[in-house]
């Protein structure tokens, strides 16, 4: 497995994240996701932020959806990381070498100690 700093220099290069590992906090999932469990999950997920006019998540989910209907493996790995005023929940490859998709966020301070 890869160490925490190298996935999050992956993570980094994809969604160009301006500080360094120290500024955030970094969790990884232990368990796996499903592909496909995923897709279902995130179609109902797109359809209710639409049907609410929320935009800009159903747009997240459409590039989260995309990267994970182009993913040919069956099995997902997760990781959360957490800055100051950003979120980010990020699914890569079982082998942790390639992000598939992710859902970011900006959040306020006391959205961001609730979440630690």
């Amino acid at each position: 497995m890869k160490t925490k700093e190298e996935i999050f220099n992956l993570i980094k290069k994809t969604v160009n994240l301006s500080e360094e590992i120290n500024d955030y906090q970094m969790r990884l999932s232990n368990g796996r996701f499903e592909r496909e469990n995923l897709i279902g999950i995130y179609k109902i997920r797109k359809g209710i932020a639409t049907r609410q006019e929320n935009f800009k998540l159903a747009e997240q989910m459409s590039l989260l959806l995309i990267g994970l209907e182009d993913y040919t493996g069956i099995l997902l790995k997760g990781a959360n990381i957490y800055g100051k005023n950003y979120f980010g929940m990020y699914y890569l490859s079982e082998d942790w070498e390639k992000v598939i998709g992710y859902l970011e966020s900006e959040i306020d301070e006391d959205k961001f100690n609730k979440l630690i």
